[in-house]
């Protein structure tokens, strides 16, 4: 499997016209196998019922003949690290006949263009993941859903566009749940194989002789309601909705604990994105307590065209005080 970011600049004065297409560069699920992957991008299609739209597919861009089972995600990084586009979910077979498959209304242009949360700068950051295996054993259907076609054919075996919603619909009614969160005066009911499925942490706690696989039952007494709220609706759903740099910090923090590598990596574009002299201390001590090499990054980039701002801080004054070493860092960083 593999993760992969296609940043594409200036995009609202890309000129291709219908049917012509951006490719990004190559890349593998697996840097040992020869089949190499590539993402084409439609930014100006016509014939969708409407309005014009964004297509994006995936292509299969080696010389293979084999047949791989392949599940991607695609979904657009926006200007606060969350992914948006529900993200776009599919499973499909590849050989020798089926080597791409996409969609053709990705998302409309106009909604595209007109948000600066989409398009922060003029800059469309496509964000990948793809998981492979070899599928030699499933049974193949041409695609006839679309009426604009990269490729004569194509299959899906599953569109799980309503995974979401259904997982959704499954937390919020506590329908078969079999375990509860405490935060303070408020319980949180869960399952057991959705959180092990989504977290090495609550996987071996409730897998081993532990007193929350005893109880059905985990306390906890280092975030609060609305962070372990937002945190379970990731875990269920995927999705990060309300940022804000406070929410964003606990989540951060919530994410490292629990093992959640994505939300982490949501909280960190966020606040990296998002720094301001208010932020700053708190960010800068969130990316040494939890190795965030890219919030690090940024901070210290805030803090060289910054400094003067920064050193009149309150709050940064204390912090020379309680993490000297933080503060040369920064300073370091300068020279």
């Amino acid at each position: 499997s593999c993760k992969f970011r296609w940043t594409i600049e200036n995009f609202s004065l890309c000129g291709l016209r219908d049917r012509e297409h951006l490719t990004s560069p190559e890349f593998k699920t697996d840097q040992s196998s020869p089949t190499t992957w590539r993402l084409k991008l439609y930014p100006n299609l016509s014939n969708v019922p409407d309005e014009e739209a964004v297509g994006i597919y995936l292509e299969r861009s080696s010389k293979d003949s084999s047949t791989h089972y392949a599940y991607t995600k695609l979904s657009i990084i926006g200007s606060n690290g969350y992914r948006y586009c529900n993200p776009k979910e599919s499973y499909y077979l590849y050989n020798e006949s089926n080597k791409n498959y996409g969609y053709q209304n990705f998302i409309y242009r106009k909604t595209l263009l007109n948000s600066k949360e989409y398009l922060p700068k003029n800059i469309l950051t496509i964000w990948c993941e793809l998981t492979t295996s070899n599928a030699d054993d499933y049974k193949t259907s041409e695609l006839t859903e679309s009426s604009f076609k990269p490729t004569t054919s194509c299959v899906v075996l599953k569109k799980p566009d309503s995974l979401v919603f259904d997982l959704r619909h499954l937390y919020n009614s506590k329908m078969l749940s079999d375990f509860t969160l405490k935060v303070g005066d408020e319980e949180f009911k869960a399952h057991k194989n959705i959180l092990c499925a989504r977290s090495s942490v609550f996987n071996t706690m409730l897998n081993c002789e532990m007193e929350e696989k005893l109880t059905n039952c985990v306390k906890i007494t280092d975030f609060d309601p609305p962070t372990v709220r937002k945190m379970l609706n990731y875990i269920y759903c995927g999705q990060v909705e309300d940022l804000t740099p406070e929410v964003a910090s606990q989540l951060y923090s919530a994410a490292e604990k629990y093992n959640l590598q994505d939300l982490k990596d949501i909280c960190d574009g966020y606040l990296s994105n998002n720094l301001s002299v208010d932020i700053f201390c708190d960010a800068l001590i969130l990316a040494k307590l939890h190795n965030g090499e890219r919030l690090m990054t940024a901070t210290k980039n805030f803090f060289k065209v910054n400094t003067a701002v920064i050193k009149k801080n309150e709050k940064c004054c204390s912090l020379s005080k309680t993490n000297p070493d933080l503060v040369i860092s920064m300073y370091e960083a300068i020279v």
